[in-house]
């Protein structure tokens, strides 16, 4: 009842190295065919994968948004390979040198209007089944990316290029930092050694390393990919992590609330986006700020207070997304109605040991694991509810936050997670249509 109440209330809402002695350093812009890092709106004229043609029969894709698509396909890879080769071709895009095609996987890149594309199939191990995978990796020119003085080209594609260097591998991460600021480039969180940055809609990767075999030298290698969605960060973040799955980010910031709901304000204006209330809306301990577009997209401003930072997540849906939330309310309602004296079916759970602050109800389950633990235990529940006849209907599991939904009939379970690495994570399980019970036989190990 409390997923129900907290979507009605939402839809409510919404009525590298330093530079050398001299200061020198190479000067080149990254630019593209277009002039510019691609916004949505340009790269979406160019391909859109939301209505890209499927295999027949397929599956529901896992993952389908503008900039990337992935599904599970009947045929073998050679097959679901050219079939999908074949549908780039009619739409002009031009196959690249170096394609690969054999019996269990094939890849090939591909070019548009200064686009780059990926296309990989693979085969899931399972006899007539394969993966299809689609990646747009934008319109920036990486080889016209800047690099600190003294870099020399060490590999050059499609979708990546490297150069490599005499200086240290913190010298030049932070002269690279640099120089991609001093082009527009906005700091968009790290991975890692891979320092992540933004301009429009597109992510460049930067990841600076020793370079193997090389005798200590440093690598900098380069690659971008197309946002399905254009989500800005301020500057001050901690922990930032953007997945195109679910068109999500999420960050820490030390920044205030109000100074957040502020720049997001400000900064979607710029795109069109208006707020729909004049101050965030109190909702359980999170305040909610709901923007939309004239497309009536949605955005919504996610914050709470965490150890005298500021959480935030960001959260983008289309008109079509939420003119399906609104259906599936409707239809949760009216189940309610004819269902409200019906006794509903009981769903066993099983929990894992180590689960703490364990509070439990009929439609909600909520406990805390150490972090690191959650991924396996989600695993662990899937064989579970698979084994048990039920269908897997939307799964985004990434190592921060993750989601993931079951249904049997109207009968739905979804489990969501946070997990930032530092603090225990927060996990939630929740049924419509269904009483969660823990399983009295054992408790998962």
């Amino acid at each position: 009842m409390q997923s129900l109440a907290r979507s009605r209330s939402l839809l409510l809402a919404c009525s590298a190295v330093l530079m050398a002695a001299t200061g020198a350093c190479s000067a080149q812009s990254a630019v593209s065919a277009t002039g510019s890092p691609a916004t949505t709106e340009e790269a979406a004229k160019v391909l859109n994968l939301v209505d890209f043609p499927l295999v027949k029969d397929a599956e529901k894709p896992q993952y389908q948004r503008l900039a990337g698509l992935s599904y599970t396909a009947p045929g073998t890879v050679k097959d679901v390979f050219e079939f999908q080769r074949a549908r780039l071709s009619d739409k002009k895009w031009k196959e690249l040198p170096a394609s690969y095609v054999s019996d269990q996987s094939a890849n090939a890149t591909f070019s548009r209007s200064g686009f780059s594309l990926s296309l990989m199939v693979f085969s899931t191990g399972q006899a007539g089944v394969a993966n299809v995978s689609i990646i747009n990796h934008g319109n920036v020119d990486l080889s016209k990316l800047p690099v600190p003085e003294g870099a020399k080209p060490f590999f050059a594609g499609p979708v990546s290029n490297s150069y490599i260097t005499e200086t240290s591998v913190a010298e030049t991460a932070e002269a690279c930092r640099k120089l991609l600021l001093e082009k527009g480039w906005q700091p968009y969180g790290t991975a890692g050694d891979v320092s992540f940055f933004k301009q429009n809609a597109i992510r460049l990767a930067a990841r600076v390393s020793s370079a193997p075999a090389q005798g200590g030298k440093t690598v900098i290698d380069y690659s971008a990919t197309l946002m399905s969605t254009d989500l800005p960060a301020p500057a001050d973040t901690e922990n930032l992590q953007y997945a195109d799955t679910t068109a999500q980010l999420f960050f820490d910031t030390r920044a205030s609330q109000r100074d957040v709901a502020e720049f997001y304000r400000r900064t979607l204006a710029n795109a069109g986006w208006e707020a729909t209330t004049e101050n965030p809306v109190q909702i359980d301990f999170k305040k909610l700020l709901i923007f939309r577009n004239p497309h009536l997209d949605m955005l919504t401003l996610e914050m709470t207070e965490v150890d005298g930072k500021s959480r935030i997540l960001v959260k983008h849906q289309s008109a079509a997304d939420v003119a399906e939330l609104e259906r599936q309310i409707q239809a949760e309602m009216e189940q309610r109605k004819m269902e409200q004296n019906k006794p509903l079916p009981k769903v066993a759970v099983m929990l894992p040991e180590e689960a703490k602050d364990v509070e439990h109800s009929k439609a909600r389950i909520e406990f805390k694991i150490a972090t690191g633990k959650i991924k396996a235990v989600v695993e662990t529940w899937r064989k579970q509810f698979a084994k048990d006849g039920w269908k897997e209907d939307v799964t985004a599991l990434e190592d921060m936050i993750g989601s993931i939904s079951f249904s049997k009939g109207s009968q739905k379970v979804s489990v969501s997670y946070d997990d930032t690495g530092i603090l225990p994570a927060e996990v939630t399980l929740r049924g419509t249509g269904v009483e969660l019970e823990r399983a009295a036989e054992k408790r998962q190990k």
